[in-house]
């Protein structure tokens, strides 16, 4: 079984995730360009309940009124402001780990781009990634 590591910035909250993530993707739609303050977020989604985190004071954001007419959780670390995990109401069985936090990071193939039409017009698509034009299973650009 695969496991995975990870902590934010500054190392108060660390995290362990068993097995290999169901899904890789970066998405360029306008709330994870705001909640990062840049241009995409890179996500890991593992199984509900395979991401465990440390007792550290884990902070989050509660957005009900999203563009995607969804809840949306952004969970941060309290100390240094790193997010650290996300849930989406939609996705009720997922634990999205942003992948820059994950020790690994560079071991996992991201294949897949959500929301590219909001992409901002400095981002170039990587030949052969499948890009959406929205979520879901929206056409591809």
């Amino acid at each position: 079984m695969s496991i995975y590591t990870g902590s934010c910035l500054c190392g108060s909250v660390t995290y362990e995730a068993k097995g290999k993530p169901r899904w890789v993707f970066e998405c360029y739609c306008n709330w994870c360009q705001k909640s990062t303050g840049g241009a995409a977020r890179a996500f890991a989604v593992f199984d509900m309940g395979k991401v465990n985190y440390s007792d550290s004071a884990i902070s989050e954001f509660v957005d009900k009124n999203t563009e995607h007419g969804f809840k949306m959780v952004n969970r941060f670390c309290s100390n240094c402001g790193s997010p650290v995990e996300m849930r989406v109401e939609r996705v009720p069985d997922g634990q999205f780990v942003p992948l820059g936090t994950i020790d690994q990071r560079h071991a996992i193939n991201l294949n897949e781009g959500r929301w590219g039409e909001l992409a901002l017009p400095h981002v170039a698509f990587k030949d052969g990634r499948k890009v959406r034009k929205q979520g879901g299973s929206s056409e591809l650009i």
